[in-house]
C-alpha cells in the first residue's frame, strides 16, 4: 500500500511539474517601462561600421510615459569630432528618436567650447538647433548668435550674430 501511495504521489508531482515547465516556455515576459520607471547609471553607445559615432551617459533616466525618457546629468561624447557635451538634463522621445538638451549645456573640443542653454537634435534631418542664445568660444575669437543650426559639418550662428576676434 505504501508503494501503491508512493508511486501515485510521484506520478502526481512529475505531472504538476511538467505542466509548470510547459506554461513557462510558451510564457513571454511582458517589461513594460514607463509611468515613472527608472534606470541608474544609464550608458549607451551608438557604432556605425565597427566605429564609435557617439556615447551618451546618463545619471539617471526616467521613463515618464512609454515613449518619453527624462535624462539626468548628460555626458555626451562624440569620439570623431573630439567634442564632449555636458548638461544638466534632457528629454528623448522614443518614437521620434529626438532629444532635448537642458540646462547649463558645455560642450568642447581642443579648439573651441560652445554654450547653450537648450539644443534639440532632430534625428530625421540628423541635425542640431537652438532657438536660444548659444556662444562659440575659441582661444582668438568669440561669437554667439539669438538662434543655431548645425549638421554633421557646419554650424551656423543666426539672428544678432556678434563677434570678435583676438590678435595674437
Amino acid at each position: 500500500m505504501k508503494k501503491l501511495l508512493f508511486f501515485c504521489s510521484s506520478i502526481l508531482l512529475l505531472t504538476v511539474l511538467i505542466v509548470y515547465l510547459n506554461q513557462e516556455k510558451d510564457a513571454k515576459v511582458k517589461l513594460r517601462l514607463g509611468d515613472n520607471s527608472y534606470m541608474d547609471e544609464v550608458s549607451i553607445t551608438q557604432k556605425k561600421a565597427g566605429r564609435i559615432k557617439w556615447i551618451l551617459n546618463s545619471e539617471k533616466a526616467v521613463f515618464l510615459t512609454d515613449n518619453d525618457i527624462k535624462l539626468n546629468n548628460l555626458k555626451i561624447i562624440f569620439p570623431e569630432k573630439e567634442l564632449t557635451l555636458t548638461s544638466n538634463g534632457g528629454m528623448y522621445n522614443i518614437e521620434s528618436r529626438n532629444l532635448k538638451i537642458d540646462g547649463n549645456i558645455n560642450a568642447f573640443t581642443k579648439d573651441y567650447r560652445i554654450v547653450a542653454s537648450t539644443l534639440f537634435w532632430d534625428s530625421s534631418k540628423n541635425e542640431v538647433f537652438s532657438d536660444k542664445k548659444v556662444q562659440l568660444v575659441g582661444k582668438k575669437f568669440f561669437a554667439e548668435g539669438d538662434t543655431m543650426t548645425a549638421t554633421t559639418d557646419k554650424a551656423t550662428l543666426n539672428k544678432n550674430v556678434k563677434a570678435v576676434f583676438y590678435g595674437k
